[in-house]
């Protein structure tokens, strides 16, 4: 996985992000979102910042 997020531009990600957002709050109830956000934005974070290392 993380040689396939090295790889994308942020704005991709970004829109992923936001994609996976809009399907857990059409498809699941309120808990499921929380949760889902929760864990969506621990897992893009550690993929953003393995991906720029370099520049902090």
């Amino acid at each position: 996985m993380s040689n396939i997020s090295s790889k994308l531009p942020a704005w991709v990600m970004l829109t992923l992000f936001i994609f996976i957002l809009v399907i857990l709050a059409v498809f699941g109830d309120l808990f499921t979102f929380i949760v889902g956000t929760l864990i969506m934005a621990i897992i893009f974070s550690g993929g953003y910042n393995r991906t720029h290392l370099e520049d902090h």
